[in-house]
Protein backbone atom coordinates (compact mmCIF):
# COMPACT_ATOMS: atom_id res chain seq x y z
CA UNK A 1 0.00 0.00 0.00
CA UNK A 2 1.48 3.38 -0.96
CA UNK A 3 2.34 5.70 1.96
CA UNK A 4 -0.10 8.39 0.81
CA UNK A 5 -3.02 5.94 0.74
CA UNK A 6 -2.00 4.59 4.15
CA UNK A 7 -2.07 8.14 5.60
CA UNK A 8 -5.51 8.82 4.12
CA UNK A 9 -6.83 5.56 5.57
CA UNK A 10 -5.31 6.30 8.98
CA UNK A 11 -6.71 9.84 9.03
CA UNK A 12 -10.13 8.53 7.96
CA UNK A 13 -10.20 5.97 10.77
CA UNK A 14 -9.11 8.62 13.31
CA UNK A 15 -11.73 11.07 12.00
CA UNK A 16 -14.54 8.52 12.17
CA UNK A 17 -13.46 7.51 15.69
CA UNK A 18 -13.45 11.13 16.86
CA UNK A 19 -16.91 11.70 15.38
CA UNK A 20 -18.32 8.56 17.01
CA UNK A 21 -16.85 9.46 20.40
CA UNK A 22 -18.15 13.03 20.00
CA UNK A 23 -21.69 11.84 19.22
CA UNK A 24 -21.59 9.39 22.13
CA UNK A 25 -20.34 12.15 24.46
CA UNK A 26 -23.05 14.57 23.29
CA UNK A 27 -25.76 11.99 23.97
CA UNK A 28 -24.24 11.02 27.36
CA UNK A 29 -24.06 14.66 28.46
CA UNK A 30 -27.64 15.58 27.42
CA UNK A 31 -29.16 14.80 30.86
CA UNK A 32 -26.43 16.89 32.54
CA UNK A 33 -27.23 19.83 30.27
CA UNK A 34 -30.92 19.55 31.17
CA UNK A 35 -30.07 19.24 34.87
CA UNK A 36 -27.96 22.39 34.67
CA UNK A 37 -30.78 24.35 33.00
CA UNK A 38 -33.29 23.07 35.58
CA UNK A 39 -31.08 23.86 38.59
CA UNK A 40 -30.31 27.34 37.24
CA UNK A 41 -34.05 27.94 36.76
CA UNK A 42 -34.74 26.76 40.32
CA UNK A 43 -32.23 29.08 41.89
CA UNK A 44 -33.26 32.10 39.81
CA UNK A 45 -37.01 31.46 40.10
CA UNK A 46 -37.45 31.09 36.33
CA UNK A 47 -40.93 29.55 36.31
CA UNK A 48 -41.14 29.73 32.51
CA UNK A 49 -38.07 27.51 32.06
CA UNK A 50 -39.24 25.08 34.75
CA UNK A 51 -42.59 24.85 32.95
CA UNK A 52 -40.89 24.29 29.58
CA UNK A 53 -38.85 21.44 31.08
CA UNK A 54 -42.03 19.75 32.32
CA UNK A 55 -43.11 16.88 30.04
CA UNK A 56 -46.12 17.59 27.83
CA UNK A 57 -48.11 14.70 29.30
CA UNK A 58 -47.73 16.16 32.81
CA UNK A 59 -48.91 19.58 31.64
CA UNK A 60 -51.86 18.19 29.69
CA UNK A 61 -53.05 15.29 31.84
CA UNK A 62 -52.00 16.27 35.35
CA UNK A 63 -52.81 19.96 35.02
CA UNK A 64 -49.36 21.25 35.89
CA UNK A 65 -49.41 24.84 34.68
CA UNK A 66 -47.27 27.94 35.22
CA UNK A 67 -49.52 29.13 38.05
CA UNK A 68 -49.12 25.86 39.98
CA UNK A 69 -45.37 25.90 39.44
CA UNK A 70 -45.13 29.54 40.57
CA UNK A 71 -47.19 28.87 43.71
CA UNK A 72 -45.21 25.74 44.57
CA UNK A 73 -41.98 27.60 43.98
CA UNK A 74 -43.01 30.51 46.25
CA UNK A 75 -44.45 28.40 49.06
CA UNK A 76 -42.15 25.39 49.12
CA UNK A 77 -39.10 25.41 46.86
CA UNK A 78 -37.76 28.95 47.17
CA UNK A 79 -37.54 28.90 50.99
CA UNK A 80 -36.04 25.42 50.86
CA UNK A 81 -33.41 26.35 48.27
CA UNK A 82 -32.36 29.52 50.05
CA UNK A 83 -32.34 28.15 53.59
CA UNK A 84 -31.34 24.54 53.31
CA UNK A 85 -29.98 23.71 49.85
CA UNK A 86 -27.81 26.74 49.22
CA UNK A 87 -26.22 26.56 45.80
CA UNK A 88 -22.76 27.42 47.10
CA UNK A 89 -22.92 24.39 49.42
CA UNK A 90 -23.41 21.90 46.56
CA UNK A 91 -20.47 19.52 46.86
CA UNK A 92 -21.27 16.49 44.70
CA UNK A 93 -23.65 15.38 41.93
CA UNK A 94 -24.24 11.65 41.68
CA UNK A 95 -25.82 10.16 38.54
CA UNK A 96 -27.74 6.91 38.40
CA UNK A 97 -29.24 5.47 35.26
CA UNK A 98 -30.01 2.12 33.75
CA UNK A 99 -27.20 0.16 32.18
CA UNK A 100 -28.71 0.60 28.72
CA UNK A 101 -26.61 2.38 26.15
CA UNK A 102 -29.48 4.89 25.76
CA UNK A 103 -31.15 5.32 29.14
CA UNK A 104 -34.66 6.83 29.21
CA UNK A 105 -34.50 7.77 32.89
CA UNK A 106 -31.74 9.32 34.98
CA UNK A 107 -31.70 10.17 38.67
CA UNK A 108 -29.38 12.88 39.93
CA UNK A 109 -28.57 13.21 43.62
CA UNK A 110 -27.37 16.69 44.53
CA UNK A 111 -25.40 16.46 47.77
CA UNK A 112 -24.99 19.58 49.87
CA UNK A 113 -22.53 20.24 52.66
CA UNK A 114 -24.01 19.57 56.13
CA UNK A 115 -27.21 18.02 54.69
CA UNK A 116 -28.12 14.45 55.50
CA UNK A 117 -30.40 13.94 52.48
CA UNK A 118 -29.69 14.95 48.89
CA UNK A 119 -31.93 16.92 46.59
CA UNK A 120 -33.14 14.36 44.02
CA UNK A 121 -33.87 15.33 40.42
CA UNK A 122 -35.48 12.75 38.14
CA UNK A 123 -35.09 13.24 34.40
CA UNK A 124 -36.90 11.28 31.73
CA UNK A 125 -36.75 11.11 27.97
CA UNK A 126 -40.37 10.67 26.82
CA UNK A 127 -40.87 8.57 23.70
CA UNK A 128 -42.39 11.51 21.79
CA UNK A 129 -38.91 12.96 21.18
CA UNK A 130 -39.30 16.02 23.39
CA UNK A 131 -35.78 15.65 24.70
CA UNK A 132 -34.87 15.32 28.36
CA UNK A 133 -37.57 16.60 30.73
CA UNK A 134 -38.02 17.03 34.50
CA UNK A 135 -41.47 15.97 35.77
CA UNK A 136 -42.16 18.86 38.14
CA UNK A 137 -44.73 17.14 40.34
CA UNK A 138 -42.41 14.17 40.82
CA UNK A 139 -39.53 16.51 41.69
CA UNK A 140 -41.67 18.20 44.37
CA UNK A 141 -42.89 14.81 45.63
CA UNK A 142 -39.32 13.43 45.86
CA UNK A 143 -38.16 16.58 47.65
CA UNK A 144 -41.00 16.46 50.18
CA UNK A 145 -40.49 12.71 50.70
CA UNK A 146 -36.77 13.20 51.31
CA UNK A 147 -37.40 15.94 53.85
CA UNK A 148 -40.50 14.76 55.69
CA UNK A 149 -40.84 11.05 54.94
CA UNK A 150 -44.54 11.40 54.12
CA UNK A 151 -44.98 13.87 51.25
CA UNK A 152 -48.80 13.75 51.19
CA UNK A 153 -49.49 16.69 53.56
CA UNK A 154 -47.10 18.91 51.60
CA UNK A 155 -48.58 17.83 48.26
CA UNK A 156 -52.12 18.48 49.46
CA UNK A 157 -51.17 21.91 50.74
CA UNK A 158 -49.54 22.83 47.41
CA UNK A 159 -52.46 21.56 45.33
Amino acid sequence: MPPQRKQVLTLSVIGITVILVGVWWWIWQAPYRTLTIFVNALYTGDVKTIYELTPAHEREQAGVDKELIARTYRQFLNPLLHQRYLRERLIHIQRESSRNTRPREVLFYLWFQDEKYPLVVYLCHPPDRQGWKVPFSYFVWLTAKGLYGNPNPVMRQLG
